[in-house]
């Protein structure tokens, strides 16, 4: 079976996750709210998803965590990453431990609005096995004023860039900057 790993899949990805199990993954969660990760957990084959209860941020705990999913469910080949600013040190573990073996793995890293797209690729240490894709969050016009996409339109924009394979995907819009929330 195929393993993907969601990051911060219990919010505005968790959609992203009930995907991927239906597309045949067993998929692991990284996620902080253990009541959010429950009703998660509710809603998908309760032997295709592994709970990943740990703040990316700490890094020693992240290791352990991933190798042991690693380790019980197999070589992790698909990682979608929504990671806060600050959290990038925790990005780079989880690209150095997914990356060990060397089986070609995609990375969809998933961006604000605010993001500089080839800023943020340069920064980013990014491994030969792995399709590095990128998927920026914008907003959304309605009439003469824009607002934040809701969960279900990031989600679906997730899943549309993971089944395209371009580089870059934009959710939303970025223009006209006055519009933006």
């Amino acid at each position: 079976m195929k393993h993907a790993l969601v990051v911060g899949g219990t919010g505005m990805l968790s959609e992203v996750c009930m995907w991927l199990d239906s597309q045949n993954y067993h998929v692991s969660v990284i996620g902080r709210n253990t009541e959010k990760m429950s009703r998660l957990i509710e809603q998908v084959d309760k032997g295709k998803i592994t709970s990943l209860l740990v703040d990316y941020n700490k890094v020693n705990l992240l290791d352990i965590y991933l190798k042991q999913t690693i380790h019980e469910n197999g070589p992790i080949t698909l990682v979608v990453a929504w990671v806060h600013t600050g959290g990038e040190q925790g990005l780079t573990k989880i690209i150095e431990i997914v990356a060990e073996p060397s089986e070609p793995w995609e990375l969809y890293h998933v961006l604000g609005s605010r993001a500089k797209l080839s800023q943020v690729k340069r920064e980013l240490y990014i491994p030969v096995n792995c399709h590095y894709f990128q998927v920026q969050l914008g907003f959304k016009l309605e009439e003469d004023r824009g607002r934040w996409l809701n969960n279900h339109e990031i989600a679906d924009g997730v899943i549309k860039a993971i089944q395209r394979k371009d580089s870059t995907s934009l959710v939303g819009v970025l223009e006209p900057a006055n519009l933006r929330p």
